[in-house]
């Protein structure tokens, strides 16, 4: 069992014609979902040599009924992050336990 103290927001962007034809995302429309989850720190680096800019990484973890894929952004703790990588999904005993993905945000410095 997976204790989940925190609250996590999916942000979900459909598919729209962008301004040369193609489809892009839509993220000033997104669909919303909110779960409980676990987040907890993965890593921080900053570079102030080449672009001023500091990457900070966390671990999602939430329950086996959440609809998470790698193109959402999700919202916890008052900022915005995108998913790197696949989200993974956990099995016990060959049944879905939890999934699992690194939320990353980059900052740009001044």
């Amino acid at each position: 069992m997976v204790i989940l103290h925190d609250q996590v927001t999916r942000l979900r962007a459909p598919l729209a014609e962008g301004p040369y034809g193609n489809e892009e995302r839509d993220w000033d429309n997104p669909e919303q979902a909110t779960w409980p989850a676990e987040v907890q720190p993965v890593s921080s680096t900053e570079d102030v040599v080449n672009q001023q800019q500091t990457v900070t990484r966390w671990r999602l973890i939430v329950g086996p009924s959440a609809d998470l894929v790698a193109t959402d952004r999700v919202v916890w703790d008052g900022a915005t992050y995108e998913i790197d990588g696949d989200v993974e999904r956990w099995k016990r005993r060959n049944v879905l336990h939890h999934l699992e993905a690194v939320l990353m945000r980059v900052e740009q410095g001044a």
